[in-house]
């Protein structure tokens, strides 16, 4: 019964717990996609309205007066400066191995780390004079440091072209740090790129023939050069760029246009920051409902990331171990290292990215590019010239915790109500099984004979109106066996008159006490009554004696022998014999005989004697 009521109680408990947990993990996988899934569709139409404004912004400013008119100033002071500086051929060579120096000292010292193979100043080198003297006089010569170029607004050479750069790049810078570009330039028809903000390594240079004529740089020139009307926008997703110490970059182009003539082309270098700072929030997951392991992140067709990894910022040792267990290549792991920056390195080859490229919308469960199984949210975005999807994650750990939490918490309630549950168990069982046992016991009594045992019948129950029963089985019992007690008596130990002055008592089977004080009751009434001289006592069919057996015996017949009659006790087996010499019981009155027919002649002698 106990074991009954704990399999019960573990089967219920554990049937009830598992069900609970496994609701409240579906619930909390349900609630977590769903947040993930709100955070995917904010950031997506951001990222999205982002590059809207971003196009926007390069039509409006290609249309925009002061740029072209600074295009046309920047593209004949470019052909022009040459002549206009005048400079003589040791004066050119002086400018050139200055600028040859800032190539290996600054550019290349920069750039290498962020290389598979080493390179040299020759595969970077600009071979026009122009660029060389443009480059001397805003980079070389530059008294500002890397980085700070821009701050430069006129070299002083007293050419026209510094001094459409001192009207015109104040301005242009200005609109550079208000929307946060990385870069801006003019280029003219034929490729020369007049005008750049930042001055890296390709001012000056050609974007048709030039060292990065074949870069993704050089491809949205093109594509906008070969645009007929003024409102076109061409994009192109990042790739590595050299001029950029090989970080990846994106660049966006519009042509522009002078009264119908097309005069050039505008071109902003893509904003990486400004994109890190929507998809991470300005680095707030958490005021986002990320957690301490959720981002959102934007992937390209070439499945790497473009933007910065949350993990890099906040834990690098840590994201670095990562990309180390999961197999990415060493050379990869060192230019992330390098460029402290994941954008266009990172592969994300997860079933959530193929789905979301394949042009699939959905939520999964996968690891991700850690390895890390995540909860994801993920759909394809819709920005002209590029092929990206974006990707909203959070750890498995981390979603499931307070269902782990309910789960331990569940599970060591259950455990204390199982203990409660065994405890009652217990005593509801013994309350039951200990009156069943009490009952068993009392039958077990009575089996051996005890039928004036009691038995409790105070409960109300049913375990009461069984004891009431089983006490009245008892009694019927009890009753029933003294009636037949009786009629054995009756039968086993009959006096038989053979005479007026002789009786016989024949004793037949086992003997007790019980029987001998009735046959003591019967003979002693029978020879008061019948005034009988001599009793025998017939012992042929007892087989054997105790000590308390033969000396109630011995006093039935010494009260026989009180009432004036002689006993003679026959038919002694040879083991009742025995029992009775090793009593060494006194036998003083009484005298025995081998048989009962002996006895009877003793009898007869004995009165005639008398």
């Amino acid at each position: 019964m106990l074991i009954a009521f704990i399999a019960i109680a573990i089967v219920a408990v554990g049937v009830t717990g598992f069900i609970g947990f496994t609701i409240a993990k579906n619930a909390l996988q349900a609630e977590s996609l769903n947040k993930l899934t709100a955070v995917r569709e904010m950031k997506a139409n951001q990222i999205e309205d982002y590059f809207q404004q971003i196009s926007g912004q390069v039509v409006t400013l290609s249309e925009d007066r002061m740029i072209v008119e600074a295009t046309k100033a920047f593209d004949d002071s470019y052909r022009e400066i040459d002549s206009e500086l005048d400079r003589s051929q040791e004066e050119v060579g002086e400018a050139a191995n200055k600028l040859r120096g800032y190539y290996s000292e600054e550019y290349l010292s920069r750039l290498i780390p962020n290389l598979q193979s080493s390179v040299s100043v020759d595969e970077f080198w600009p071979e026009e004079t122009t660029t060389q003297l443009l480059q001397d006089l805003y980079i070389a010569s530059n008294p500002f440091e890397v980085g700070s170029k821009h701050l430069l607004d006129n070299p002083g050479d007293g050419s026209r072209y510094s001094d459409s750069h001192e009207l015109y790049h104040p301005i242009i810078r200005n609109f550079l740090d208000t929307f946060g570009y990385y870069d801006i330039f003019l280029a003219n028809t034929e490729g020369d790129i007049v005008y750049t903000v930042f001055k890296e390594v390709d001012y000056g240079t050609s974007l048709l023939d030039g060292p990065y004529s074949d870069t993704n740089f050089a491809e949205a020139f093109r594509s906008a050069l070969d645009a007929g009307k003024g409102e076109f926008v061409y994009m192109v997703d990042f790739d590595p760029y050299a001029p950029s110490y090989n970080a990846p970059a994106a660049f966006i182009a519009s042509p522009i246009f002078d009264d119908g003539e097309k005069i050039g082309v505008l071109l902003f270098q893509m904003p990486v920051d400004r994109i890190n700072d929507i998809m991470t929030n300005r680095q707030a997951w958490n005021q986002m409902g990320l957690g301490d392991s959720g981002e959102t992140y934007l992937v390209g067709d070439d499945l790497t990331i473009r933007n910065q990894s949350r993990f890099l910022i906040e834990d690098s040792d840590e994201y670095f171990d990562l990309l180390q267990e999961t197999g990415t290549e060493q050379e990869t792991i060192d230019q992330i290292r390098n460029l402290n920056s994941s954008i266009g390195l990172q592969e994300v080859m997860t079933d959530g990215t193929r789905a979301a490229q394949a042009g699939e919308t959905g939520t999964a469960i996968f690891p991700d590019y850690r390895g890390i199984p995540v909860l994801s949210s993920y759909k394809p975005l819709e920005i002209p010239g590029v092929n990206w999807v974006i990707m909203s994650e959070i750890d498995e750990a981390e979603a499931f915790a307070p269902a782990q939490t309910l789960g331990r918490t569940l599970l060591i309630s259950s455990i204390i109500l199982l203990i409660l549950i065994v405890i009652l168990a217990i005593i509801f069982s013994r309350s039951i099984t200990g009156p069943l046992e009490t009952l068993a016991g009392n039958a077990s009594e009575l089996a051996d004979g005890n039928l004036d045992i009691t038995i409790n019948t105070d409960r109300k129950d049913e375990i009461g109106d069984l004891s009431r029963s089983f006490d009245s089985m008892r009694q019927s019992v009890k009753q029933f066996i003294r009636q037949q007690n009786a009629a054995i008596d009756a039968l086993s130990t009959p006096m038989i008159p053979l005479t007026d002055d002789i009786v016989v008592m024949p004793l037949v089977g086992e003997l007790d006490e019980r029987r001998l004080g009735n046959a003591s009751e019967l003979l002693t009434e029978g020879l008061y009554t019948s005034s009988a001289r001599v009793a025998i006592l017939d012992l042929t069919g007892v087989p054997s004696l105790d000590e308390a057996v033969a000396m109630s015996l011995i006093r039935v017949a010494k009260k026989a022998n009180l009432l004036g009659a002689k006993v003679v006790i026959t038919g002694l087996q040879p083991q009742v014999a025995v029992e009775l010499t090793e009593l060494n019981l006194h036998l003083e009155g009484i005298s025995t005989e081998r048989t009962l027919q002996n006895g009877v002649n003793f009898a007869m002698n004995h009165l005639q004697t008398r």
